[in-house]
């Protein structure tokens, strides 16, 4: 059985990954997803987080499926705080402090999987992958 791909087409491509629109009230480089009947990439990462994260392979077809990888890379990371956490107010902080948190992108030395994506370019890219991977969705 093969893993689950991405079924969203393609806004604009960033250092390899695909720029998505999604679902928010907050300000960002994303472009917002005003129906709320679609699927963003968030919500099809956490549809198909429990099949994907039992495969060792995963064939990369799009930058579409890159954004989803990079997605699912943070919600086990997100899984891995929430699993100390004992109460739904310790929760809430936690997920908080990891949303302004720097998470590596594409390029920076603890980024896991430097392999499958490009180097953002200088300037304008790798400035809109940066906000896009800080707490600029929380404040």
């Amino acid at each position: 059985m093969p893993a689950y791909h991405s079924g969203i087409s393609l806004n604009k491509s960033l250092a390899n990954m695909a720029l998505l629109p999604i679902k928010t009230q907050y300000k960002g480089p994303a472009p917002k997803e005003t129906d709320e009947a679609t699927q963003d990439i968030i919500d099809e990462a956490i549809y198909f987080f429990k099949a994907n994260i039992f495969f060792r392979n995963f064939e990369i077809k799009n930058d579409c499926d890159r954004t989803l990888i990079y997605v699912t890379l943070y919600i086990t990371e997100c899984l891995k705080k929430l699993q100390k956490c004992t109460s739904k107010n310790a929760a809430q902080k936690e997920m908080y402090t990891l949303a302004l948190k720097n998470y590596p992108v594409p390029g920076e030395s603890g980024f896991p999987l430097n392999a499958m994506y490009s180097k953002p370019a200088p300037g304008t890219e790798d400035e809109t992958l940066r906000r896009s991977s800080t707490g600029h969705y929380c404040s």
